[in-house]
């Protein structure tokens, strides 16, 4: 092989290995928590004030455990705004896309996590949420379970108003999907739509949040 072919070769190899590297480099980190956390809005998000890229921060509703790290209760979840409608008069219909990026754990400690909306309840007459151990699937296997200790569930219609829970309490289960217990407000693949009014999650409305923790 004469010089200049020697030469092409072994360009050819080097970007092989280059693009190797970079490929393996480039791949996503594993998830190492898979789950619903129960959470509570603690401001108004609203389809008709909202827009695509604000922040939006809820809380967590009790404590509980991801491996060894600690998220206590009223710990912050923050996300952004995928995308938001507001219903006009030539189109009733009105939509909020939430995506979730951070959780706030204990001693400062902060989760890099991908998360959106699983499920919906109304706000509690109880002042504390549920106490979870545990709660979804680790890397190592499924937990010791999801414990929907707290408000206990009466009502499971796909209804009644946001702002009153007084005809019973909804369990904050974090197995649970869709909207409980909330009158026109539906739910699919992490999309909240309303038929003539806006999607309106008012201060102490519930919600299970569904994330993949990052390692």
């Amino acid at each position: 092989m004469n010089r200049i072919g020697m030469v092409v070769v072994g360009a050819a190899l080097a970007a092989a290995l280059c693009y190797g590297q970079d490929s393996t480099s480039a791949a996503a980190p594993a998830a190492v928590f898979h789950g619903g956390i129960p959470v509570k809005v603690s401001k108004t998000l609203d389809s008709s004030k909202l827009k695509e890229g604000d922040a939006v921060e809820v809380e967590t509703a009790g404590s509980f455990k991801m491996g060894e790290t600690l998220v206590p209760k009223g710990s912050k979840l923050m996300g952004h705004v995928i995308a938001a409608k507001a219903r006009s008069k030539g189109d009733p219909d009105s939509q909020l896309t939430l995506a979730f990026e951070k959780l706030n754990a204990a001693n400062g400690k902060q989760l890099p996590l991908k998360g959106m909306v699983q499920a919906v309840f109304p706000p509690s007459d109880e002042p504390a949420g549920p106490n979870m151990a545990t709660a979804g699937t680790s890397a190592g296997g499924s937990a010791a379970g999801a414990s929907p200790a707290g408000v206990g569930l009466t009502n499971t219609k796909n209804g009644s108003d946001m702002q009153s829970s007084s005809s019973g309490q909804l369990v904050l289960d974090v197995k649970a999907t869709g909207v409980r217990g909330v009158d026109n407000l539906q739910l699919d693949n992490g999309v909240l739509s309303s038929k003539g009014k806006n999607v309106k999650l008012s201060g102490g409305v519930r919600m299970i949040v569904h994330v993949d923790i990052l390692g």
